[in-house]
């Protein structure tokens, strides 16, 4: 069966830019390559082809393959992070970073916009807020492992992936219902985890409505949630509160239109 637009797939694959990995989808090759990180989510990673949730090179790569294809594909700047717009550099100053002194090389989230220092000039820091790829040929290595054809699947599957997370969950009438544990309202990420889910689900399973109902047990959820990924993969050079910018961003994206 050829991979169409729309269609859920699980991949592993590894990224690479200039020779170097820079993110994996398998724990030992990050490990490997001295790029694990203990807060991502290694294993075959679940795509919505057409999404977003790719650069547009790799999700068009994708398209017409079969399942347990096998290669190698590298996306010019253009299809991957784009070319560097020197538009997109400016000179903030420094009073707006509040308490935290900005130093060449720090990314720093201003006005709802994400970028890096790149000097610091009197008062005022030079900020470029081109992606940190930008002008960068991406390499991937891929493997298509499966693809999810059950309704009920594939809302188990878009949880776990963007609420990090095994919920209990059924779809009646084109209705999803989600049972979430009351102790999550404690996460300020979780509002805007479950705006985003909402929205994947209702425009990816052609359902009309997602419903979260709380379950209350007496018991403590330990797990902790996290900000859903985005494009930048395991690619983290963010500070704290420059996630919840992206993180929020990340979600309109999704949710909206494919990239």
């Amino acid at each position: 069966m050829a991979v169409k637009n729309g269609d859920f797939i699980r991949i592993d694959y590894t990224e690479s830019v200039d020779g170097q990995v820079i993110a994996a989808t398998d724990k030992e090759v990050a490990t490997a390559k001295g790029i694990f990180d203990e807060e991502c989510q290694y294993g075959p990673h679940l795509i919505v082809v057409g999404s977003g949730q790719l650069v547009a090179g790799m999700e068009e790569d994708l398209i017409g393959k079969e399942i347990g294809y096998v290669g190698l594909v590298e996306i010019l700047p253009e299809k991957a992070f784009g070319t560097h717009d020197p538009t997109k550099v400016e000179s903030i100053p420094i009073n707006k970073f509040k308490d935290k002194k900005p130093v060449p090389g720090m990314r720093v989230g201003v006005e709802n916009k994400v970028g890096t220092v790149t000097r610091i000039i009197g008062r005022k820091a030079s900020v470029d807020f081109n992606h940190p790829l930008a002008d960068k040929t991406i390499v991937y290595e891929y493997k298509i492992l499966e693809s999810i054809e059950d309704r009920a699947e594939k809302l188990k599957s878009l949880i776990k992936t963007f609420a990090r997370l095994d919920l209990e969950s059924k779809i009646d009438d084109d209705v999803a219902t989600i049972i979430v544990p009351w102790e999550l309202g404690y996460y300020k990420e979780w509002l805007m985890i479950r705006r985003g889910l909402a929205d994947m689900i209702i425009q990816h399973l052609g359902l009309k409505e997602v419903d979260f109902i709380e379950k209350h047990t007496g018991e403590k959820v330990s797990t902790e949630v996290v900000s859903p990924p985005g494009k930048e993969g395991a690619l983290d050079t963010k500070e704290p509160e420059e996630k919840a910018v992206e993180s929020d961003q990340n979600l309109q994206a999704q949710g909206a239109s494919p990239t």
